[in-house]
């Protein structure tokens, strides 16, 4: 009788321990992911794209690729592939407004610098309302005298480099963004360019995390490409998760069909960004043409 008592009391005993056990497990779990929770609320994580999206060419129009016909594919690949933030190329003021009206939620600043009527072309910032808020913004021209407007060495036109300061609103996190449009012709421009751009992202942004998109109209073994490498990385080779896509980006002006040529469109990240992974979309519409003359690199990534 002793020992069936002793057993009784040993079971009552080892049962509560493990309910103890158990309960504690329990709370450990939920602790831990509420800390994995808050920790993720810490860090902000969006979809970044350089697109060129070719500026609005009679010549196209002819060949059948105006961009009345183009604005709707692009627009529904933007939104398809759920970018967040996006650094155009090319488009002019009129462009720009009307891709704008086929991004529901999406605001732009852009600068138009080109052409004889000054409304031809910018390098405008396509993004979230509900996930950033422009803080500060500015541009600066690609040439001797970056903050006037100037045509640069031996260029035939003026370039510029649209920026911004944004914060994402959840994590209150801010950065810079940074879009630009080198000279595609002769070369000492594009060579130029290269180290202009980096003493300005310098001075602009300090110490704050850096992204910059853009044409740059130069392959990767090019000087300028190389001196932006000395301050920022390319998203290419720093993708944790590999790439995705074709490698190259452009085709020659007005080639909307096709196999791309060169990588000549990137998005570079300053240290303090991860970069999850990278990929070249080549959505086609009507007929296996694309919505460009090149196609929109994306990356995701997390500050």
């Amino acid at each position: 009788m002793n020992q069936i008592n002793m057993d009784k009391k040993s079971f009552n005993h080892i049962y509560k321990l493990t309910y103890f056990a158990l309960g504690a497990a329990i709370l450990f779990f939920i602790a831990s992911c509420a800390i994995r929770s808050s920790n993720n609320v810490s860090e902000a994580i969006f979809k970044v794209c350089s697109y060129n999206i070719r500026y609005n060419s009679k010549a196209d129009d002819n060949s059948g690729n105006g961009w009345d016909i183009r604005k709707d594919p692009l627009a529904e690949l933007i939104l398809k592939h759920q970018f967040d933030i996006v650094g155009t190329q090319e488009g002019d003021s009129v462009q720009m407004e009307e891709l704008n009206d086929l991004l529901p939620g999406f605001a732009y600043i852009a600068y138009p610098y080109g052409g004889s009527a000054g409304d031809l072309h910018t390098c405008a910032i396509l993004y979230k309302k509900d996930l950033f808020e422009i803080i500060d913004s500015g541009v600066f021209w690609l040439s001797e005298t970056p903050d006037e407007p100037s045509v640069g060495w031996d260029a035939t036109d003026r370039r510029i480099c649209q920026w911004a300061k944004l914060q994402h609103k959840q994590t209150k996190k801010s950065f810079y963004f940074f879009n630009t449009h080198f000279y595609w012709r002769l070369q000492e421009a594009k060579r130029e360019s290269g180290p202009l751009l980096i003493q300005k992202i310098k001075s602009i942004a300090g110490d704050l995390p850096v992204i910059c998109t853009g044409d740059f109209n130069s392959i990767a073994e090019t000087e300028q490409i190389k001196a932006i490498k000395s301050l920022l990385s390319d998203s290419y080779e720093v993708s944790e998760n590999g790439r995705k896509g074709v490698e190259g980006t452009g085709f020659p002006g007005g080639v909307f069909q096709g196999v791309p040529g060169d990588r000549i469109d990137y998005v570079f990240v300053s240290p303090l960004i991860s970069v999850f992974d990278y990929e070249v979309y080549s959505d086609v519409y009507n007929d296996d043409r694309y919505p460009s003359d090149h196609l929109p690199v994306a990356c995701k990534v997390s500050i």
